[in-house]
């Protein structure tokens, strides 16, 4: 009985001690919301489009072991609002610059995936200074031919069940916000300014950057990274073999990407 009353306390003092912490706050028009773990330097977590703040959750009580970590719903994402639906990644890296403004956080590390990903490409091209590190996972720097043929026929009525299904964990306002991102995700189709960087564009990022990509990328293909690799001055790559888009959220990589990701942000390799 004593062993199992010590067990219950050591959890809830755990819980205690690296418990979230949700607010809201006004950014460009949107009520964003996010939500705090931990101290220590500010570490940023921004999710893939369709996901919200919970994709972390599997991470986060050894990050926050670390770092003070800040993990916003993107604007319409999660408990997030946009009632403007407008949606791009230049507005939403405004929307994050905002956020750590109203924290009073001048500079941060971040990790972002796919959107997330391409959110930060935007912020360390906006102002070089900031960021002191970043892990970019699964992202892009321009929307090739392939990647708007698969999104052009995204719709609500054609989706997955199953995505849907896990789409509706994520977002309290049901299928009419789950309809506004698909529309958005599907409208990528026919963007072509928000996401074009060249080389000599991507050469101003000068914080640490480690590039991690799948080399079966369904959205973007291998040379995507590799360009960004060979572009962005202090960057490093790692393909995850026969890996998908966001490899390191499956099981086998899971664990790896934790201890590699934690030993890039305290040494920057």
């Amino acid at each position: 009985m004593k062993k199992i009353v010590l067990i219950t306390f050591f959890v809830l003092l755990q819980k205690g001690l690296f418990a979230q912490d949700g607010n809201y706050t006004n950014v460009n028009g949107v009520k964003l919301y996010f939500e705090t773990y931990g101290k220590g330097q500010p570490l940023v977590l921004l999710h893939y489009m369709t996901g919200s703040h919970e994709v972390w959750e599997q991470w986060i009580d050894s990050l926050s072991q670390d770092y003070k970590l800040i993990i916003p719903d993107l604007r319409g994402h999660g408990k997030s609002t946009n009632p403007t639906g407008e949606f791009g990644y230049e507005i939403v890296a405004q929307d994050i610059y905002a956020l750590m403004d109203e924290l009073e956080i001048e500079n941060f590390m971040a990790m972002g995936a796919s959107s997330g990903a391409m959110t930060l490409i935007h912020m360390a091209t906006m102002d070089s200074t900031r960021i002191d590190a970043m892990i970019l996972i699964g992202g892009t720097i321009f929307f090739d031919d392939q990647y708007r043929e698969l999104v052009k026929g995204v719709t609500y009525e054609t989706y997955p069940k199953e995505s849907l299904s896990n789409m509706r964990t994520h977002h309290p306002d049901g299928d009419e916000q789950i309809k506004m991102l698909l529309d958005q995700f599907r409208a990528h189709a026919f963007t072509y300014d928000d996401m074009n960087f060249t080389s000599p564009y991507l050469s101003l990022i000068k914080c640490p950057t480690l590039i991690i990509h799948g080399d079966r990328d369904k959205y973007f293909q291998i040379d995507i990274p590799v360009e960004m690799y060979k572009a962005i001055p202090n960057s490093f790559l790692w393909i995850f073999p026969n890996g998908g888009h966001l490899p390191n959220w499956k099981a086998l990589w899971s664990d790896k990407f934790l201890e590699v990701s934690k030993l890039f942000f305290s040494e920057k390799l």
